[in-house]
């Protein structure tokens, strides 16, 4: 048996296969946003409920917080930021060094985001058809 086993990867990666499952039974996509959804479940489920400990006047008291939704929000964005990243990436090959720098500049600046990738995408192929 290998001792070198990260047994709270595997653990981590069967519970992130259940929630994806149960996201495509449901007929949903695997978008960033929901990448972002699943993580912030597998560390509910794999690290439960955070409490913080007061121990003002002697007295213990325990405050419950479950950070999930800003766990989502964060995990979203950044899922969403390498999303956007890599699909621009890709389509940039080919490129002439000028247009790859146009684009890139506009991706560093925030220009490209969800919501206008694939007016984006549409425009690197049609700046790709200039050359051919």
């Amino acid at each position: 048996m290998d001792n070198n086993v990260d047994w709270d990867k595997v653990n981590r990666g069967k519970v992130r296969y259940g929630f994806a499952l149960e996201l495509y039974k449901s007929g949903k996509e695997l978008m960033p946003t929901e990448l972002g959804r699943i993580e912030a479940f597998v560390d509910y489920v794999m690290g439960g409920v955070e409490e913080d400990q007061d121990e003002s006047d002697n007295k213990k008291e325990v405050v419950k917080r479950i950070p999930i939704k800003d766990k989502v929000e964060e995990t979203a964005k950044s899922n969403e930021k390498a999303y956007i990243r890599e699909m621009i990436s890709l389509d940039s090959e080919g490129l002439n060094e000028k247009d790859k720098k146009s684009v890139l500049d506009a991706l560093e600046s925030g220009k490209i985001t969800m919501d206008n990738l694939q007016a984006s995408l549409d425009k690197i192929f049609e700046m790709k058809k200039k050359y051919k």
